[in-house]
């Protein structure tokens, strides 16, 4: 395509993707149909959704990568966590950020649709914990096993301890965000991000006489 040509699909492609993260949000994934995201799009026809988009998963899956600031925050993570930070300085940081963009408003109406059409379509499910969840989760764990390496933390599995560090966080942004529960409400989530980090370095002490911890 000649470069103004690919400027103007480029741009077409953006718009559908914020059209439809309108449409999924106002309606939910099921609930929408191609009219309602052309209408929210702006654009003419529902049909010109297939000339960008495979069907209305790939939209998804599109929109989940474009928008979700979630996504953006595991991909700088991949790129530039570094390894040998000691866990006290690195988890109360990377925490606290993954506590943030879970109140954005975007992170909250996506995480509305996505709970709902994981649990009944597997092929959302799988895209879902490909882009998020399940990367996020793999990178959390690699970092933990290179600190339990170091005598850091005490020898577990890296992916028992990744999900016992990020629950608690997930559960308080289902019950303050979605559920949005009158208790949640009330702890700030600083609060959060303190006592949970925290308590895992508690329970992730290492032991004192474990090989790795009497050679440092």
């Amino acid at each position: 395509m000649p470069p103004r040509d690919e400027h103007d699909y480029e741009q077409r492609r953006q718009q559908i993707i914020d059209g439809a993260l309108e449409a999924f949000s106002a309606k939910g994934f099921d609930g929408t149909s191609n009219k309602d995201i052309a209408e929210a799009a702006k654009i003419g026809s529902p049909g010109l959704i297939y000339h960008y988009f495979k069907d209305k998963v790939d939209l998804l899956h599109q929109v989940i990568l474009a928008r979700l600031p979630l996504i953006a925050l595991i991909d700088t993570a991949s790129t530039q966590l570094d390894l040998d930070l000691p866990p006290e300085e690195l988890l109360p940081e990377l925490v606290g950020n993954v506590t943030k963009v879970l109140q954005s408003e975007v992170t909250i109406a996506l995480m509305k649709v996505l709970l709902t059409e994981a649990i009944r379509n597997r092929r959302v499910a799988q895209m879902v914990d490909e882009v998020g969840p399940g990367r996020a989760l793999r990178l959390l764990a690699g970092y933990l096993e290179r600190q339990m390496d170091a005598g850091r933390l005490r020898r577990t599995d890296p992916h028992v301890a990744a999900r016992i560090l990020v629950g608690p966080i997930f559960a308080y942004a289902l019950t303050r965000f979605i559920f949005e529960q009158a208790e949640a409400t009330r702890i700030e989530p600083e609060l959060m991000v303190r006592e949970t980090v925290t308590s895992f370095l508690h329970s992730m002490a290492p032991e004192a006489n474990s090989p790795a911890q009497a050679h440092h």
